[in-house]
C-alpha cells in the first residue's frame, strides 16, 4: 500500500499558527487510533506563510501586548499544556466560551423524531455505517431504564466508559441526566484510579465491560486494601462476563451485577439478565419494557422456543436507519424488525440465548472488530498472496485479533514486518496480536474461508453449548 501524504498550505498565517497546526495533527494521529475507522491517516507537510512580525513566547514570559499591536506584531502565548496551547485564528475555546456565556439556558424544542446522534459502528461489510440515534430512541431507553434500573437522583455513578460508544452515552450519560443522578466522569481510565473514584466518591452505580470488572479484582487482591462497598448496582456489557468472574465480584464489592445486550442499532441495551434468583448463566435475559424480540429462520418465519434462529428486534429503541445508506437499512430492517446478525434461542421462560455470530465479528475491550477490514489491509501488502482474520483467546480467556498469512511466492516474511504494517494502517485495538504463516487458508468446497477452523486453538466465550436430552 503507497504511503499517503497530503499538504496544508496557509499563505496568511498567524504566529499562533506556528504551533497550533502542528499540535493539533499530533493529537489527531493520536486520537486517530481510537476511531472506529479502518482509514489511516496520512503524513502531512504543513507549509505556512508570514505577513506580519511575530512574538512565540513561553508561557512564564511578559509581552507588552500593547506596543506589539501599535507595531503591528503578532504575540502568541505558548501554554503549559497542549489542550489549552495556541489556537488557530478565529476559533474560540471551550473555557472562554464558558466564561462569556450566559448562566440562563433555554432550551430548543425539537422534533422527537430529529436526529439526535450519528454514531459509526462496524458491519459485515467492514466499513463503518453511520447509526442515526434520534431523541425519541433516547427517550425511549431512559423510561426503559426507569423501569428496570434501580436508579434515582439520589445514585452518583460512575462514567468510564468512552461517551463516543452507545453503551457509555445512552446507558451512562443521557440516562444519567434523565434520573438526576451524579455523574462522576473519569476522563482516562485505568484500573487504579476507578477503583480510588469509586472509594473517594462512594460511588453507588457503575457501568463497565468486563475486563474492567477483572481488572478491579485483581488491583483489590494485589492492594490488599478495603474494598469499597458503596456500589448497590453494576451493569456489564459490550462482551460476555464469566460467571466466576462475576461471582467473585459481586461476593468481594457486595453488590449485583447485570449483564446488558443491545446493539448501537438499538441505542444499546435492550435486555437484561439480572443476578439473583431468576439469573441463568449465559443468557442475555429477557427484553426490556415495549421491545420485542423474537428467533426466525432464514424465511423470517418464527421458530419454537428451544430452537435456534436468527434474533431480531423492534421497539421505540431501534434506529430509523443508517446514515445516506438506504441499501444497508433495508438489508437490516425488514417490516420494521430490526436482523442483528446474532444466533440464538429463546426458552420456555422467555429468557433468550446466544449461541453463535452470523457475523464474524471479533469483540475486543466491548468493540466490534470486523475480520474483513483487516484482511483488505493485510491483502495491500506486495508480500502477501492470501490472509484471514479470527478471534483467538489471550493469556486472560479475552478475545485477541489472530492474522493467518500466506505469504507470496518467493517472499520471507516475519510476524513483525506484518505487525509494523497493521500498525500503520489500523486503530491499535484493530491491530493483530499475533500472526501465524500457512501454506494454506482452510476452505470449503466453494472456496469460502473456514474461520471456524482457524480458531479452533480457541473457544468462543459465547457459545452456549447445550447437552442434548435423551
Amino acid at each position: 500500500m503507497p504511503e499517503k501524504w497530503r499538504s496544508i498550505f496557509i499563505p496568511d498565517a498567524s504566529t499562533a499558527d506556528m504551533l497550533a497546526y502542528p499540535s493539533a495533527l499530533i493529537e489527531g494521529r493520536i486520537a486517530g487510533k481510537y476511531m472506529l475507522s479502518g482509514e489511516a491517516l496520512p503524513n502531512t507537510a504543513v507549509v505556512l506563510g508570514y505577513q506580519r512580525n511575530g512574538i512565540l513566547a513561553g508561557a512564564e514570559v511578559d509581552i507588552n501586548k500593547d506596543a506589539a499591536a501599535k507595531n503591528n506584531i503578532d504575540v502568541a502565548i505558548m501554554a503549559r499544556s497542549g489542550r489549552g496551547g495556541p489556537k488557530p485564528v478565529d476559533t474560540i475555546g471551550l473555557q472562554d466560551l464558558l466564561k462569556e456565556s450566559s448562566r440562563k439556558f433555554k432550551a430548543v424544542e425539537a422534533d422527537p423524531d430529529d436526529p439526535a446522534v450519528l454514531l459509526y459502528t462496524s458491519g459485515t461489510t467492514g466499513k463503518p455505517k453511520g447509526v442515526t440515534l434520534t431523541h425519541r430512541n433516547f427517550a425511549t431507553q431512559c423510561d426503559n431504564a426507569a423501569q428496570i434500573l434501580p436508579m434515582s437522583d439520589k445514585d452518583r455513578m460512575v462514567l468510564v466508559l468512552p461517551l463516543y460508544h452507545v453503551y457509555g452515552l445512552a446507558n451512562g450519560l443521557v440516562t444519567s441526566v434523565s434520573m438526576g443522578s451524579t455523574m462522576v466522569i473519569i476522563p482516562q481510565y485505568t484500573p487504579s484510579v476507578l477503583l480510588e473514584t469509586i472509594a473517594r466518591t462512594k460511588a453507588t452505580m457503575l457501568i463497565a465491560v468486563p475486563t474492567m470488572y477483572m481488572h478491579l479484582l485483581q488491583i483489590a487482591k494485589v492492594r490488599k486494601t478495603a474494598i469499597p462497598q458503596s456500589l448497590h448496582t453494576c451493569i456489564s456489557g459490550g462482551a460476555p462476563l464469566a460467571a466466576a468472574t462475576l461471582q467473585e465480584f459481586e461476593d468481594a464489592f457486595d453488590t449485583v451485577i447485570a449483564e446488558g445486550y443491545g446493539l448501537t442499532e438499538t441505542t444499546s441495551a435492550v435486555c437484561l439478565n439480572k443476578s439473583g434468583e431468576d439469573y441463568k448463566p449465559g443468557a442475555i435475559g429477557i427484553p426490556a419494557p415495549g421491545i420485542e424480540m423474537k428467533v426466525v429462520d432464514d424465511d423470517g418465519n418464527e421458530v419454537p422456543d428451544g430452537t435456534e434462529g436468527e434474533i431480531i428486534i423492534r421497539g421505540g429503541v431501534l434506529t430509523p436507519g443508517y446514515w445516506n445508506d438506504t441499501a444497508s437499512t433495508a438489508e437490516s430492517i425488514r417490516n420494521g424488525w430490526l436482523h442483528t446478525g446474532d444466533l440464538g434461542y429463546r426458552d420456555h421462560d422467555g429468557v433468550f440465548f446466544i449461541t453463535d455470530r452470523k457475523k464474524d465479528l471479533i469483540i475486543r475491550g466491548g468493540f466490534n472488530i470486523s475480520p474483513r477490514e483487516i484482511e483488505e489491509v493485510l491483502y495491500g501488502h506486495p508480500g502477501i498472496h492470501e490472509a484471514a482474520v479470527a478471534a483467538v483467546h489471550d493469556k486472560r480467556d479475552r478475545e485477541m485479533v489472530k492474522a493467518f498469512v500466506v505469504p507470496a511466492e518467493g517472499v520471507s516474511l516475519t510476524e513483525q514486518q506484518v505487525l509494523d504494517y497493521c500498525r500503520a494502517n489500523l486503530a491499535d485495538y484493530k491491530t493483530p496480536k499475533r500472526v501465524e504463516f500457512m501454506e494454506a487458508l482452510p476452505k470449503s468446497a466453494t472456496g469460502k474461508v473456514l474461520r471456524k477452523e482457524l480458531r479452533g486453538e480457541a473457544v468462543d466465550d459465547r457459545l452456549i453449548h447445550r447437552e442434548q436430552k435423551e
